[in-house]
């Protein structure tokens, strides 16, 4: 395979651009926690945090979508790119419609399961699955070009305009369906202008993708199985807790989503790198930067807890305070175990999955088995599996590179 890999001097500022349009993206989204928190009150956000959830679970496809797309254009000759991104757009779009019918079709579980009042809110975010999965088409065909110009301007024009359609709801209507319309609306728009981004480099008459909307399928599955792992404690704090220890737990998450969502631009930047014959490098580099970055959230939020707490919930939720550095570590735990999932989705390692689940389902009997039911109990769960399944993967990463390093230091005769 051909390295195509940009030139040593803009490898740093390409990192640095897809890390700025990632912070920007993500300070948008948590905008919406932030304001969202203070306009609802903690039960309406108890609520609000779990449909942010079913968003984040919902969105694998379009991570699926972007994973395999840039696998697989890593690996096509220049000739061939054009008309396989084309494609990679419409599936994006199919697979979108698909996530929201399936969601339609669950919707009576998610009605019960997070005990809410109407079915409009749910709605909007089966709808908001359509935006989301195509830019996820576009994100995977910037990457896989390695078009860093492109894809940082996808990911702040689509986070922005999610993030300020989530804002404006929340401040006009001081409600959950308000804040969810504005979600959907302003994803919407954001994704019709990411596609107009990427247009330069899908102009070529669609060619067919045998096994594309396979390889991403598996490819979903995996990260199903992750972002199940990152977000069902915040399901299980609707069922196990009462309505107000289910909005702390809420805020806390927004803490883990910061520290889990912060080194995503490592992962981004290196995942073309994993697909090749650079992978050995960038696997060691991404994961101690990963874990560089987790190390300092967690201290920085441990030695400001109150200051932490006070931005992103307000004065409601004090009772969170000493529990703040749990939450970062959480977050900082599942962002290794994810840089750890990219680099076996890379090769199409379908065996991670079994470790994934193995996780979310330690979480789901320690929280409802051995701790106690309390904001607290639940964090220590969610963090024991976090930290059990970041053990494995550094153990098969490691007996992985070990071969490779014993073969090049062998001197040769």
């Amino acid at each position: 395979m051909t390295d195509r890999s940009p030139q040593r001097g803009t490898l740093a500022s390409h990192t640095v651009l897809v890390a700025v349009a990632l912070g920007v993206a993500q300070v948008a989204a948590y905008a919406v926690s932030v304001v969202a928190a203070r306009a609802l009150g903690p039960d309406g956000f108890g609520i609000l945090a779990a449909l942010l959830g079913i968003l984040l679970i919902g969105s694998v496809l379009a991570m699926g979508i972007q994973a395999v797309a840039a696998r697989r254009l890593v690996s096509l000759d220049e000739a061939d790119r054009s008309g396989a991104a084309r494609s990679m757009l419409r599936d994006g779009l199919v697979g979108g419609i698909a996530v929201a019918l399936a969601t339609l079709a669950v919707s009576p579980l998610l009605m019960w399961l997070l005990r809410l009042d109407g079915w409009a809110s749910l709605l909007l975010a089966a709808a908001t699955f359509v935006p989301i999965t195509w830019a996820g088409a576009q994100y995977g065909i910037a990457q896989g070009r390695e078009s860093y110009h492109r894809l940082a301007a996808v990911y702040a024009i689509v986070g922005l305009g999610r993030g300020i359609g989530g804002v404006v709801g929340a401040l006009a209507t001081g409600s959950v369906l308000g804040t969810m319309a504005g979600l959907a609306v302003g994803t919407a728009a954001g994704a019709v202008m990411g596609r107009l981004v990427v247009a330069p480099l899908a102009r070529a008459p669609r060619e067919r993708l045998a096994g594309f909307f396979g390889e991403s399928a598996h490819a979903t599955h995996a990260l199903l199985a992750l972002f199940v792992l990152t977000n069902v404690d915040v399901l299980l704090a609707r069922a196990l807790l009462d309505a107000e220890q289910a909005g702390i737990y809420g805020v806390g998450a927004v803490i883990a989503k910061v520290a889990f969502w912060l080194p995503q631009f490592v992962g981004v930047v290196a995942f073309p790198r994993f697909a090749d014959t650079r992978r050995g490098r960038a696997t060691v580099v991404s994961l101690i930067a990963v874990g560089g970055i987790g190390l300092v959230v967690v201290a920085a939020t441990a030695a400001l807890p109150g200051l932490v707490v006070a931005f992103v919930g307000g004065s409601a939720y004090t009772s969170l305070v000493p529990l703040a550095w749990l939450f970062a570590a959480i977050g900082a735990t599942f962002a290794l175990a994810q840089a750890l999932l990219l680099t076996r989705l890379a090769v199409d390692d379908r065996r991670a999955v079994i470790a994934v689940w193995g996780a979310a389902a330690t979480l789901v009997v320690v929280a409802t088995i051995v701790m106690p039911r309390s904001v607290g109990g639940l964090a220590a769960s969610a963090l024991t599996a976090g930290v059990a399944l970041a053990l494995v993967g550094l153990v098969v990463t490691a007996s992985e590179l070990r071969p490779a390093r014993t073969a090049a230091d062998r001197p040769t005769r």
